[in-house]
């Protein structure tokens, strides 16, 4: 049986020795861009996407890897293929890339100064763990706005997906007093939504899907495909600033996200969405979404958490 593999610094290691020294600036500072990427049937979804956005990241941030996209790419399909001889045929994998600014200097000591340094590139995969998400994608996701903000543009930009994220941690935390199964819904400062701490958010008003004004929120990939898909059922898409006010009476409200795809919101500061479950628009964007990748996402959801489930009564008894 092969183990599974991981790229760290030029190498394909075995998955556990991919590890990071302590000195490493993506642990001292939180200084990282990453992607996150999920399989369909183990061949890799809008990876191209994903990489432009990774480029994109890595310019603003300044890394330079000294790896072309085509290089990516090439090491996200070498280890999704390995990987997968490891997965049933009905499981997928999650593939994480990330790129740290490289060790930091003053904890890393002379040998390896600021003339040596270079970004530290990983990439690995891990099976998707779909009994974290089957509740939520049966009866929806509980979200609350918490007193914390997320980060203006003059700190960063938004469009840059990066692993500085305490704010995240805490506004969690915080959401989670309110209510122990929501997750949070941040506010920008002057008081608009922009996101959950994994996931973009979208309302259903007026026939609409309507999502916040994308200038000011990580620009999802799992949101363009929720855009063309409203392109392809007739549903318009929009975006404009949007308040917690404004969603308290919509028809629906959704998240999207790389993982699950896409899941309905029934409960958003204590108030009920619709009618508390999920909505008919939520069903046609995730069957048209089956349609688009060749796999009925909540069977698969629902079964994989249903083998979990077997295999850890298995091995409890």
């Amino acid at each position: 049986m092969p183990e599974s593999l991981a790229y760290l610094k030029g190498e394909l290691v075995p998955s556990d020795q991919a590890v990071l020294p302590v000195h490493d600036a993506g642990i001292v500072q939180g200084a990282t861009v990453t992607e996150m990427i999920r399989t369909f049937g183990h061949g890799l979804f809008r990876l191209e996407e994903h990489l432009e956005r990774l480029e994109r990241s890595l310019a603003c941030v300044g890394f330079e890897t000294g790896l072309e996209r085509q290089d990516f790419a090439e090491i996200c399909h070498t280890l999704v293929t390995h990987n997968c001889q490891l997965l049933s045929e009905d499981d997928d994998l999650g593939l994480v890339l990330f790129v740290t600014a490289g060790s930091y200097p003053t904890y890393a000591g002379e040998l390896f100064g600021t003339s040596q340094n270079h970004p530290t590139v990983c990439i690995h995969t891990f099976p998707l763990p779909f009994e974290k998400w089957n509740a939520q994608l049966e009866t929806g996701v509980h979200l609350a706005t918490p007193t914390i903000r997320q980060l203006p543009p003059q700190c960063f930009e938004p469009g840059i997906k990066h692993r500085s994220r305490m704010h995240y941690f805490l506004a969690d935390r915080q959401a989670r007093l309110s209510d122990p199964k929501a997750s949070a819904l941040l506010l920008d400062l002057e008081g608009h939504i922009t996101e959950t701490s994994t996931a973009n958010f979208l309302i259903v008003a007026d026939g609409q899907v309507v999502s916040p004004t994308r200038q000011k929120i990580l620009p999802g990939i799992s949101l363009a495909v929720v855009a063309e898909l409203c392109q392809e059922l007739g549903i318009r898409f929009i975006d404009r600033d949007l308040r917690p006010e404004d969603v308290i009476h919509v028809q629906e409200a959704l998240v999207t996200s790389t993982p699950y795809c896409l899941g309905s919101v029934t409960r958003i500061n204590g108030n009920t969405i619709g009618n508390g479950q999920p909505g008919p628009v939520a069903d046609r964007l995730l069957t048209a979404w089956d349609g688009l990748v060749g796999v009925n996402i909540r069977r698969q959801v629902h079964e994989g958490a249903a083998r979990r489930r077997a295999a850890i009564a298995v091995t409890a008894s």
